[in-house]
This record gives structure tokens, sequence and C-alpha cells, in this order.
């Protein structure tokens, strides 16, 4: 799976608590190589970045007619980039540290069981996991019954050993991750993704707790279910 980041379009105005995301009914949706990881500026420095990306308000509500998407409920978010594959946000807690809030759009194969479904998800995040790069510390896949369509929730939690955390340097960080993947209960050739993760020195305790309230304000709009 090639790697494709997705390219900012025009970002939200901050004022407004809701808008359309426009999302592609005709074309089909690719699975991407940033299932797990993200697009690279996920693990470049928040300090060197941060300064193009437009600020969201706590909450703020995305809507669409593939998914519905809400902002993390806490302040200081920013949106990094939004397109037909979906939106990432992110959250500076640190120097060289950051959260990282994804949604993620992709096609998916067919399958017939739920432990082909695993094995279809966790074979892209093996293609996604670069053992050059990432030490991983720890891992976890299983069914989730919490929706009435096919979804699974993944934690992870690598040591990257090439982390930039300064235009010039680079150390060794933590990527803690919490996810839930999904296939669309009505567009059942695609799938989505609610990422939620931290890259830091040491464990992000409230990690699991904003990543649960997170991953809820992802939903496929009730005329989708």
């Amino acid at each position: 799976m090639s790697h494709a980041c997705v390219q900012p379009l025009n970002p939200p105005e901050p004022r407004e608590k809701s808008r359309r995301l426009v999302i592609s009914n005709g074309r089909p949706l690719m699975l991407r190589r940033s299932l797990i990881l993200g697009c690279a500026l996920l693990l470049m420095s928040f300090d060197v970045l941060s300064q193009r990306f437009q600020p969201v308000t706590a909450g703020q509500e995305f809507k669409g007619g593939y998914i519905n998407i809400r902002v993390p409920n806490s302040d200081g978010w920013l949106l990094v980039r939004s397109s037909q594959n979906g939106m990432e946000f992110a959250k500076p807690t640190g120097s060289g540290e950051n959260l990282s809030a994804q949604i993620l759009m992709f096609g998916l194969a067919p399958t017939k069981t739920p432990d082909e479904f695993i094995g279809l998800i966790k074979s892209g995040i093996g293609q996604d996991t670069d053992s050059n790069r990432f030490d991983v510390l720890g891992t976890s896949i299983e069914i989730s019954s919490e929706r009435g369509y096919p979804c699974v929730r993944y934690s992870a939690s690598l040591r990257d050993k090439e982390a930039q955390t300064s235009r010039t340097r680079r150390e060794v960080l933590l990527l803690e991750t919490e996810a839930l993947y999904c296939r669309h209960p009505v567009r059942d050739t695609t799938g989505f993704a609610a990422i939620y993760s931290h890259r830091g020195r040491a464990p992000y305790s409230s990690l699991k707790s904003e990543a649960v309230d997170f991953i809820m304000g992802i939903q496929v709009p009730e005329g989708n279910r």
C-alpha cells in the first residue's frame, strides 16, 4: 500500500460550531498506508509546523453524508488537514510532543467472519509499521460489539527511534495509539477509522479516556445506519 497523505483544503472558521464535510460518493476510497501511524507530520516536531494550522473549537462538529466528525472536547486543537479521505487534528502537549486525532476513510476487501475482518485490519497495520524505525512494545486487537456494524478496537505502544523534535534534533519517543476500525454499514466496500494517539517522552495517562470520548464523536449519520 503506497503512502498518500491527505492534502489540506480550506480550513473551517473557528467561530462556526458545525460545518459540512464533503466526501466523495463516486470514486473508490483507497486503503491508505497511514492506517495507524498517520502521515509523516504526526512524527515531526509540532513546534516546527504548528504555525500553519487553523484552530478549531472544542467539540466542533463536521457533518457529512458518509460520517459525522466531532473535534475532541478540549481546548488547543488545530485542524491539520481535511480531504475526501479524512481529517486530522493535532494538539501540542510539550516540546516535541503532541496529541493527534484522526479520521480516515478507505476501501475494504470483503470478509465473511469476524476473524477475517480482524486479519484484514491487522495486515494493513503490519504493513504500516517500519520495523527499522519502530519497536513494537505492545499491541492488542479485538472485535468490538459497541456498534451495530463490524468494528475492531486496536491499541498499540511503539518506540519511535527517529522522532524529529526540532528542526535539527531527533529523539527516541513513545507513540501510543487507541483506535476503532469499522466497516461502513451502508457503503460496505469501504471503512473508516477513528484514531487517537500521543507521541512523547513518557506515557500519556489520559490517553484511553480521551480516546473513548473522541471515538464516540465519530458516528455514521442516522440515515446511513
